[in-house]
């Protein structure tokens, strides 16, 4: 029995294609918008793969990232007494990447790759309403739930800073509207969703549907202790 010709992946079934139509003839006209069609499908789904997949490695590396900031939010923590760190623009001014700059990696940039033309050198965020009046950071203690309060995520793109203001929003976070928060945060950094490091250090992955939830459950623990 003749053997089947190979053509292992795309571009071999195209090629053997392509010979098997030179064998005939001539091509007909049918026939060669037929190839040129599947040349053209296959190249799109091509792209929407390698776009999709790229899209992937950029949030797991900006995950992998807000999971160090987790670590070192933690380690500093242990050794302060259970106190987050101070979050403000007078007395304790400070930015939040320099006074945990000992528990971060020395590489650590404190940008997402996914905005790599954002007008902000940091392009993550400290959520401001883990300070007191005075912007002295909140005890440990003090969290009614650490896991599903925020302390870091992704700063909107027409901003600049290193925290976001939601307790001088007016009510205070404890009343911040879903359209107050994504006029600070960058709820589509990744797609239709961004990435979050909660008090407790562990990140996600939430849409923005999701968000809007968390902030409108009565009595919600997102932004505040």
């Amino acid at each position: 029995m003749k053997a089947l010709p190979s053509f292992p992946g795309r571009q071999g079934f195209l090629l053997f294609m392509i010979r098997s139509l030179a064998k005939q003839p001539a091509f007909t006209l049918v026939e060669l918008l037929t190839v040129v069609t599947i040349i053209a499908t296959l190249s799109t789904l091509g792209l929407a793969a390698t776009r999709g997949v790229t899209e992937k490695t950029k949030t797991s590396q900006c995950l992998n990232d807000l999971r160090q900031v987790g670590v070192a939010v933690q380690l500093y923590v242990g050794d302060n007494s259970g106190r987050f760190p101070n979050t403000s623009h007078q007395g304790v001014a400070a930015s939040w990447t320099n006074t945990l700059a000992d528990f971060l990696r020395t590489n650590f940039l404190g940008r997402c790759c996914s905005v790599p033309k954002h007008r902000s050198k940091l392009t993550y965020a400290w959520n401001d309403a883990l300070a007191d009046a005075q912007g002295f950071g909140v005890t440990s203690p003090s969290f009614r739930s650490p896991s599903s309060t925020m302390v870091v995520t992704e700063l909107a793109t027409n901003l600049i800073g290193e925290h976001f203001h939601f307790s001088g929003t007016r009510g205070g976070a404890s009343r911040i509207t879903p359209n107050q928060f994504r006029g600070e945060v960058n709820v589509t950094c990744h797609g239709s969703s961004a990435n979050y490091l909660f008090a407790d250090g562990h990140v996600e992955t939430l849409s923005w549907i999701e968000v809007q939830s968390r902030l409108t459950q009565p009595n919600s623990s997102f932004l505040v202790p």
